[in-house]
This record gives structure tokens, sequence and C-alpha cells, in this order.
């Protein structure tokens, strides 16, 4: 018997000199292992940014200067419109036009021109500065007649869905390859590559242009400009509305 105590001796002895720690902590209990809690923090306080809520959107006080029936057809059916851009007060680059319409979903374009003419455009995708085109029916112009009522004209896509819309970041709004251009950008943009210096070419919002007929329908006058008799026009105002529930999805 004095043989077998000392050979389950020595098997415990052996055993508990084998076993690693962390394994002789979890068979003697839970207790003796240290906690450890991930947090998104470092002793120098990277991070921190993480855990900061995003600033919210500032949203201009202004009234609807269309009629809601005029997105009757589209997304923004029923939803609250606000204004997220002013480019009277934002700024007219088309940088401070996509800082302040990016990642907002579909809107609302009004443009006010030097003399007093009204238009407007509807984008059913959204900015998002990606270099690109997009192929739509959705997207429509329109405008106001000044005689003998400022009754509403829209202006749809012809010619296919091809090339509706464009989302150049350092342009503003454009429809077609030449149906509306506001604030195009006044460099080439390649393949979606803006280049090292980003703000170089940055298009002014207070020049537009337009040429109707190839890619959205020409005016009920049979005009082939936007403007009228004018292949171009000065803007004093742009506006853009979208929906707060949406752009808050993004």
């Amino acid at each position: 018997m004095n043989g077998c105590w000392r050979s389950i001796e020595h098997l415990e002895q052996n055993f508990f000199f084998s076993v690693p720690p962390v394994f002789m902590a979890c068979m003697l209990g839970t207790s003796t292992l240290p906690v450890w809690r991930r947090s998104t923090l470092s002793l120098f306080g990277w991070g921190k940014e993480a855990e900061q809520k995003p600033p919210s959107q500032k949203y201009h006080d202004l009234d609807l200067p269309f009629p809601q029936s005029l997105v009757a057809d589209t997304h923004l059916r029923g939803r609250e419109l606000k204004c997220c851009y002013r480019a009277s007060s934002d700024g007219f680059s088309a940088t401070s036009f996509h800082a302040c319409c990016d990642f907002k979903g579909p809107c609302v374009i009004v443009g006010y021109t030097a003399d007093s003419f009204k238009f407007g455009a509807f984008n059913p995708e959204g900015y998002r500065s990606t270099d690109d085109y997009y192929d739509s029916f959705d997207p429509f112009l329109f405008y106001w007649k000044q005689q003998p009522s400022e009754s509403l004209v829209l202006l749809p896509k012809v010619g296919g869905s091809g090339a509706a819309l464009f989302d150049y970041a350092r342009g503003g709004p454009q429809f077609g390859a030449d149906g509306l251009l506001v604030g195009p950008p006044l460099a080439p943009v390649m393949g979606g590559f803006a280049g090292p210096d980003t703000n170089s070419g940055v298009g002014d919002l207070r020049q537009a242009r337009s040429r109707l007929g190839l890619s959205y329908a020409k005016r009920e006058d049979g005009k082939e400009s936007l403007f009228g008799d004018h292949g171009r026009a000065t803007l004093v105002e742009v506006l853009v509305f979208c929906s707060p529930y949406i752009a808050s999805l993004y």
C-alpha cells in the first residue's frame, strides 16, 4: 500500500507541475483570473472621436418654393422637406454645395437667375461626390412660366435613361451631359480621380448653362434652353430641399 500511495503522490506532483497556470486557474475557479474590459479609449485619448455623436445637420428655416404635388410621384412624397443648402449663406462653391448636400438622399434643387427667372430639378439619387454618372428615367427639370401665371412646367428625361445625372465632387448639380449644368467643374474629371489638389477647378454655382432636346425635353414653347432665349445664366440663389428623415438614415 505504501508503494501505491507514493505512486499517487508522484502523479499528483507531476500533474500540478505540468499543467499550465491558466488551465489550473480555470480548474480552481474563475475568481483567480483577472477581468479585462475592452475600451475604445486609450491612455492618450485616442478613440474619443469615435464615442462623440456627429454634429446635427443644419437646416435653413425656409418655406417650400414649390408645391408638394411636384414630388407626388417620388420617394419624397408625403415627407417633411427642409432646406439643407442655401448658396447665398453657405457659399456658391461646389465644395460648399457637396458639404451640405452629400448623403441627404433624393432632393429638389431650385435656382433663381439675375433676371428673376425661377427653375429647378429633381434628383432621385442624391449626391455623394462619386465623380460618376447614373442612368435613370426618374429625374426631371422644371421651370415657372412667368406669364400669364406662375404655373410649373415639367421637362422629363428623353432619349433613354442613359447618363441622366452626374455627381462630380468639384461640380454642382448636373442633369444629362448638357440638359442643366449649375457650377460645372472648371477642370476635366478623369475616371473618378480628382488629382492631388481637390480644390483646383471647383465650380461656381453662380454660373449655369442649359441645352434641351438631347437628354431632357424642350420647353413648352419649343426653346432649347431651360433659360429661354439664352443658353447661359447668372444665378443669385440656389436652394436644395431634402427629407431630414431620409438623410438621418445615411
